[in-house]
């Protein structure tokens, strides 16, 4: 199997992965890995590789490819330009602009927002972990005193504590249950 932490620039990306079927055996090792190819249409296991690379199901008799449900199936783009979308969204500390990657694949905005569309499906985000035991929550406002700006700059009606020209902040934390305990038997400092 691939080890795609491997790829830690885009050098080595793309001299690895010089055609599509490259990439397709990638996708292949990383799907099934134990070499039990599993028919996407009836679950049926033990498909067979044909000729032209393809897999047929012998219990449903369906040919399909290692593109059907994924993210690549029924693309016309190369898949090499896949897989160098999914490098610089996941390198890219804060994100990346479709006009941005529009750029660096050289593709269309539309596709390349099309693209980024698909690939964050893949990071689905869960909301169904919820905090247990103690939990610490605290809320900030970042943001200067108006009296200190010059009398030009000043946002009019921000005396006092106004929060106007502030932004909030809002952090939740839950504790360890080791430092819970220490602080419950007095041994915190």
């Amino acid at each position: 199997m691939i080890d795609f932490k491997k790829f830690n620039s885009v050098i080595s990306l793309t001299s690895y992965f010089t055609s599509d079927e490259k990439c397709k055996q990638a996708i292949i090792q990383s799907r099934w890995s134990d070499g039990d190819v599993v028919c996407p249409y009836c679950g049926g296991h033990h498909c067979v590789v044909r000729k032209d690379g393809k897999f047929r199901c012998k219990t449903c008799r369906r040919n399909f490819s290692c593109l059907v449900g994924t993210i690549f199936e029924n693309t016309k783009l190369p898949l090499i330009k896949w897989f160098l979308a999914m490098y610089f969204i996941s390198s890219h500390k804060k994100g990346i602009s479709s006009y941005q990657l529009a750029t660096n694949i050289e593709v269309t905005q539309a596709t390349a927002w099309y693209m980024l569309q698909k690939v964050r499906l893949l990071y689905p985000q869960s909301d169904a972990e919820a905090f247990d035991g103690t939990v610490e929550c605290d809320e900030v406002y970042i943001g200067g005193k108006e009296k200190w700006k010059h009398k030009s700059m000043r946002t009019p009606k921000t005396q006092g504590r106004s929060t106007k020209t502030k932004t909030p902040v809002f952090g939740m934390m839950e504790r360890s249950t080791f430092e819970c305990s220490r602080i419950r038997c007095g041994e915190h400092k």
